[in-house]
C-alpha cells in the first residue's frame, strides 16, 4: 500500500466518523495548549534571566575577590595574576587596584586650562590593563582603543567625560554644560574639545600640603556608556594600569613616603578575568574553587537559575500533560469504538489479501492523524493566547514591552511531534486487536 493511498484512506475514514473525530481532536487540542502554554512560560522566564544577567556584565567575565569564606584574606599580586594567566581558557587576566596613596585626580582642560575635571582613582579614573582593554568590551563609539605603540597616559573617555568639565570660577547653572539635546535631538557643544584640547592631569592624595604630579594625556578614543561596566564609560577615563602605577611611584618619590619592606610588594584588591568562550567559564570556575579563591560570575548565577526554571517546567509541563493524558485516552476509546464498527470491513480486507500489517498501518495512521491534526490546530490556537497574555501584560506594565510567553520554534516542532506521538501510541493496542480480528467470523457475525 501507497503512503498517499495510506493517508487518503485514512482520511476518508476519519471523516466518515465527524462529530466522534472532532471531539477527539478537541481532547489533543486542550492538551497540546496547556503543554505549549505552560511551557511557554518557562521559555520567557529563561530569557528573562538571561536579559536580567547581560546587564549585569559580560557573561564571560570573572570577578575573583580578596575575600574568603574563612575571613581570611587571599592575596591577589603579580604571582598570583600569572597565576590566573596560567588557567586554561583563561584569555586575558587584569589586577584591580586602589590606590591608598592617590586619591585625588583633576584633568585640566580648553584652550586655557581653565575649566577641569575631578574625580578619584577608582570608579572615575580606571585602569585596565594593556591586553585586557581590548577584551574588555567597551564599545568604542569615536576615535579607538589603546594600542601597544601609545605613548605613556594614553586614555579612553567615557561617552559624557567632555560635559564632566566645569568651570570653577562660575556659579551653578553657568559652570558647566549638561549634555541634554535640543528639539532636533542635538547635544550642546561642551566647554572642552577632548580630542584636540590640552589635557593636563594632576594627581595628589587629599593630604594637606602633598606635592601633586602632573602628567599631559592623549585622548585617542570614546566608549558608549555602559554602567554594567563601570562609571567611567559615562563621564569618566580608562587608562592602562600600568601606567597608573608608574603614576604611584613617582608620587611617592616625590613625597619622599617610606614604605616598609613587607609592603612594598604591590597588592590588588580584585582582579578581572575574561574568558575564551562561555562554554568555559564553568572550568574556569572550578579552578578558582581549587585555588581556594572566592569571585562572582554572571554565568555561575545563570546556572542557578536555569536549575530553578527547569524545575518550573517540569512543574507546568506536568500540569500540561495531564490534559494530553485525557486526550490519549479518547484516542484509544475512539479507535476501539471504530475497530468493532468496522470488523467487517476488516474481514473483508483480510479475505482480499491485505497484509496485516497493513491493516495495522491504517489505524495508526488513523490516530495520528488526530494527533497531529490537534497538535496543529493547539499550536495556532497556543499562539494567539499568546499574543493576548503579552498585550495584556504589556499594558499592565504602563506599556513597555513584557513577555510572559515565548513559543520558539523548537517548542512547536516539539508540540506537534508528541501530539503525534501520543496519536500513535494510543492508537497501537486498538490497531492490534484489529489484526487480529477472524477474517470469517467478522463477516460472518455482520
Amino acid at each position: 500500500m501507497k503512503i498517499s493511498d495510506l493517508i487518503k484512506l485514512s482520511t476518508d475514514n476519519l471523516k466518515r466518523r465527524k462529530g466522534r473525530t472532532i471531539l477527539t481532536v478537541l481532547g489533543v487540542i486542550i492538551g497540546t495548549c496547556s503543554i505549549v502554554m505552560m511551557m511557554s512560560i518557562g521559555v520567557a522566564l529563561d530569557k528573562s534571566n538571561e536579559e536580567m544577567l547581560s546587564y549585569m556584565g559580560d557573561m564571560k567575565q570573572v570577578n575573583v575577590y580578596t575575600w574568603s569564606n574563612t575571613g581570611e584574606e587571599n592575596i591577589i599580586n603579580d604571582s598570583v595574576i600569572e597565576q590566573f594567566k596560567a588557567i586554561e581558557h583563561v584569555k586575558v587576566v587584569s589586577p584591580v587596584y586602589y590606590s591608598q596613596y592617590l586619591n585625588s585626580i583633576t584633568v585640566s582642560g580648553g584652550s586655557s586650562g581653565k575649566y577641569q575635571w575631578d574625580g578619584w582613582i577608582g570608579d572615575n579614573f580606571r585602569g585596565i590593563s594593556r591586553d585586557a582593554l581590548a577584551e574588555y568590551g567597551y564599545e568604542i563609539i569615536e576615535g579607538r582603543t589603546i594600542d601597544e605603540k601609545d605613548a605613556e597616559f594614553t586614555v579612553i573617555a567615557g561617552e559624557y567625560a567632555a560635559y564632566q568639565f566645569y568651570n570653577p570660577k562660575r556659579q551653578w547653572p553657568h559652570n558647566s554644560v549638561e549634555p541634554i539635546p535640543d528639539e532636533n535631538g542635538e547635544l550642546p557643544e561642551p566647554f572642552v574639545d577632548i580630542f584636540k584640547d590640552k589635557l593636563v592631569l594632576k594627581a595628589s592624595s587629599y593630604e594637606e600640603g602633598s606635592k601633586a604630579i602632573e602628567k599631559k594625556l592623549k585622548v585617542v578614543g570614546r566608549v558608549r556608556e555602559d554602567y554594567n561596566k563601570g562609571w567611567e564609560t559615562s563621564g569618566g577615563f580608562i587608562i592602562p594600569i600600568e601606567d597608573l602605577f608608574e603614576l604611584e611611584d613617582e608620587y611617592i618619590k616625590a613625597n619622599k613616603i617610606r614604605i616598609p619592606a613587607k609592603e612594598r610588594e604591590r597588592k590588588y584588591n580584585s582582579a578581572i578575568i575574561i574568558c575564551d568562550e562561555i562554554d568555559n567559564v564553568k572550568d574556569v570556575l572550578a579552578s578558582l574553587d581549587n585555588m581556594g579563591y572566592n569571585y562572582n560570575s554572571p554565568i555561575d548565577m545563570l546556572e542557578s537559575l536555569e536549575q530553578q526554571n527547569r524545575t518550573i517546567q517540569l512543574i507546568l509541563g506536568g500540569l500540561g500533560s495531564i490534559a494530553m493524558l485525557v486526550a490519549a485516552i479518547s484516542i484509544a476509546n475512539t479507535m476501539t469504538m471504530a475497530i468493532y464498527e468496522r470488523r467487517r470491513e476488516i474481514g473483508i480486507m483480510k479475505v482480499l489479501g491485505c497484509e496485516v500489517g497493513h491493516i495495522r498501518a491504517m489505524f495508526l495512521a488513523e490516530s495520528a492523524g488526530i494527533g497531529l491534526l490537534g497538535g496543529t490546530v493547539g499550536v495556532v490556537i497556543s499562539y494567539g493566547l499568546s499574543f493576548v497574555v503579552n498585550y495584556f501584560a504589556t499594558q499592565m506594565n504602563y506599556g513597555e514591552k513584557l513577555q510572559i510567553s515565548i513559543i520558539p520554534l523548537w517548542l512547536v516542532l516539539l508540540a506537534l511531534g508528541f501530539s503525534t506521538l501520543v496519536g500513535i501510541v494510543s492508537g497501537y493496542i486498538p490497531a492490534n486487536k484489529a489484526v487480529k480480528i477472524s477474517a470469517l467470523t467478522a463477516i460472518k457475525n455482520e
